[in-house]
Formats: structure tokens, C-alpha cells, sequence
């Protein structure tokens, strides 16, 4: 099973300025200066191996996930990374998607109208969604106004199914379950299960529940689980100013991944206006809060044969992170039991 991230922002698009663009190639000029780099060609050849920082920037389009397992290809929400999708798939000349909506702010779903399949006759895409008024909501983008194709005019078919919070859906080997996030209006994250391999879609979500009790239903879907994309949008210092906006901070992540046992997190949903020197300073901070909260949960992380506690990384459009080349998964301490 294989993780890929097409749209890391979160709100809206993030566009690459001049002013941005000179001030990170200043930046990457002073550690190739750092790095004792002397020619172009030098600098040039580091920054495409990654020598100097991989990636570049963090984040472009605005959220939309894939997962790849054997001949299935879901996608998790349409933000603008949707749209950059189109050329890959008609390359492959795929006809048939799946989408998991996650819920239906504008980030999520403005670049539906931009997937160039929905205009081909014989194409299908099927839009799983928890929230109930999903349809109404996303064909409000094309009623001729707003955009100027309307809904019938597609040349698609494209097909609703609703699926109840928490039931199981079967794909072959593969099992996807929906279960509920703190955001206004309504937000579900999706676990995803195959060949012994876990991975969560935890966006958009404040995570206002963390302790075991307050999470209740939830609490399993974080635990035996090989991967979380977690909600990172805010400093902590940020989030009492953005009480009940519907995203989190990398530190509270770690938190949850610390005791649940989480072995790898992706901080993603990035703030449109947070600096490449802002989202490595955030995580910083979340490693630096890694390594000073392990000693307290240091027995459970030696079981999991992982003793350096969780993997935290920053999402950037394009990440690919196959779960099949992770080492096996230890078994969880017996102690541990469910509430």
C-alpha cells in the first residue's frame, strides 16, 4: 500500500511569488555556501538530489491524498491536487476513479471542476461521503455561474454513495473505514487496511478529543496504525486565537501518537500563508517535543522495536510513502487494552 500526496495545503492554494522564489534561492545559496558548494553546477546537482533540503517548498495545491494498493487507486478529497492528477491518470488511461470525501469546504473539492475526465464520455467516478448532503454541495460548483459547465453537461457519470460512520467497506484485500473528526460542519477521517498495512487520513480535524475516554468509538482507528496524516495547520502558540476552526498543531499529534503507538506521522493541511522557514521551525519543534516526552512512553516503543519513539515528517506536494518498506510491526504490550 502506497501513499501519495497531491494537494499539502490547507484553506487555500499557495502560490509561489517572485519575492518568495528569490528568498529561497537565497536560502539554499547560503547552505551550498555552508555545504562549501563553488560552482553552479555543484548547487544545481544538490538541489535536485535533495542535498540541501528535500523538498524545496512544502504544499502548492490544496488537499487531495491517493492510495495505491495492488490494482485499486482511491483518492481521499478533490482540493486543487486533483486537478494536477489529470494528467497522470489519462495517461494511464484510466476511466474509473474512487473518491473519499472527507467533508466539504470549499479546499476540498474546488478542483473537481478541473479533473479532466468528468468531461469524457465513458469515464465514472464514484464519490463515497459520510456527509449528507454531499451531492447538493458539490454540484453547486457547477451551476453556470460559478463555473460556467453545468452539472448535466458533464460528459461522466458520476455517482453518490453515502456510507453510515464507522461501517467497513471491502475492496478485494483492502478494507477502508470512515470515523468522525472535530470541524465545524461536519469532518471524517478514513483508515485504510491491506496486507498488514495501516494507514489514516486524519484531516481536516482539531482533535479537541485526545484522551482515550473523549475519543471513545474513535480510539481504534489510531491504534496499530503504520501511518497518520495528521491535521498540522497551527503553532501552538496560534491555536487559542483559532478555537473551534477545525485544525490541530504537530505537538498534539505526537501526543496521540506517542501513546497510541503510531509509528510514522505526516504533518500536512499547511497554513496558505506559513513560510517554508515557518512549517521546518513547527517541525522542529514536534521532534523536539518527541524526544522529551519518550522517556515517559519508552516501554511501549521498545515493543514496537521502534525505540526512537515516532517518524515525523512535513507533507509536500508529490510525497510518496510506500507502507510495504516499512520493517515489520511488533506486537502491542498486552497491557494495553481498549477503554
Amino acid at each position: 500500500m502506497k501513499l501519495r500526496m497531491w494537494g499539502t495545503r490547507g484553506s487555500l492554494p499557495r502560490a509561489i511569488t517572485h519575492d518568495t522564489f528569490v528568498n529561497l534561492v537565497d536560502s539554499y545559496a547560503k547552505r551550498a555556501e555552508k555545504a562549501g558548494l563553488s560552482t553552479i553546477s555543484e548547487f544545481r546537482n544538490a538541489l535536485r538530489d535533495g542535498d540541501l533540503g528535500r523538498p524545496l517548498v512544502y504544499g502548492g495545491n490544496t488537499s487531495c491524498n491517493e492510495i495505491i494498493f495492488k490494482n485499486h487507486r482511491f483518492f481521499v478529497d478533490m482540493g486543487t491536487g486533483f486537478a494536477d492528477a489529470s494528467s497522470e491518470v489519462m495517461a494511464q488511461g484510466r476511466t474509473e476513479f474512487t473518491v473519499f470525501m472527507t467533508h466539504l469546504h470549499w479546499d476540498h473539492i474546488m478542483g473537481l471542476p478541473f479533473f479532466v475526465p468528468i468531461y469524457i464520455p465513458g469515464t465514472k467516478l464514484v464519490i463515497y461521503h459520510v456527509h449528507p448532503h454531499a451531492p447538493e454541495f458539490i454540484k453547486i460548483q457547477f451551476n453556470g455561474i460559478n463555473f460556467p459547465v453545468k452539472w448535466e453537461e458533464l460528459g461522466a457519470t458520476v455517482e453518490f454513495r453515502k456510507i453510515k460512520l464507522y461501517d467497513k467497506l471491502q475492496f478485494d484485500d483492502l478494507t477502508v473505514s470512515p470515523l468522525a473528526l472535530d470541524h465545524p460542519g461536519g469532518s471524517f477521517g478514513y483508515r485504510f487496511d491491506a496486507s498488514g498495512c495501516s494507514l489514516l487520513i486524519g484531516v481536516d480535524g482539531e482533535y479537541k478529543r485526545i484522551t482515550p475516554e473523549a475519543l471513545g468509538k474513535d480510539l481504534p482507528y489510531y491504534q496499530d496504525l503504520d501511518l497518520l496524516v495528521f491535521d498540522g495547520q497551527y503553532e501552538m502558540d496560534e491555536l487559542a486565537s483559532r478555537y473551534d476552526w477545525g485544525h490541530c498543531s504537530p505537538p498534539i499529534g505526537v501526543d496521540l501518537a506517542m501513546r497510541e503507538g503510531i509509528r510514522n506521522i505526516i504533518m500536512t493541511h499547511h497554513d496558505p500563508r506559513a513560510s517554508e522557514a515557518k512549517e521546518e521551525r513547527m517541525l522542529q519543534q514536534a521532534m523536539n517535543h518527541c524526544q522529551k516526552q519518550l522517556e515517559f512512553h519508552k516501554d511501549l516503543w521498545v515493543s514496537l522495536g521502534q525505540p526512537e519513539g515516532p517518524r515525523i515528517q512535513l507533507a509536500y506536494d508529490g510525497l510518496e510513502f510506500d507502507l510495504t518498506r516499512l520493517p515489520p510491526r511488533h506486537q502491542l504490550p498486552k497491557y494495553r487494552k481498549n477503554p
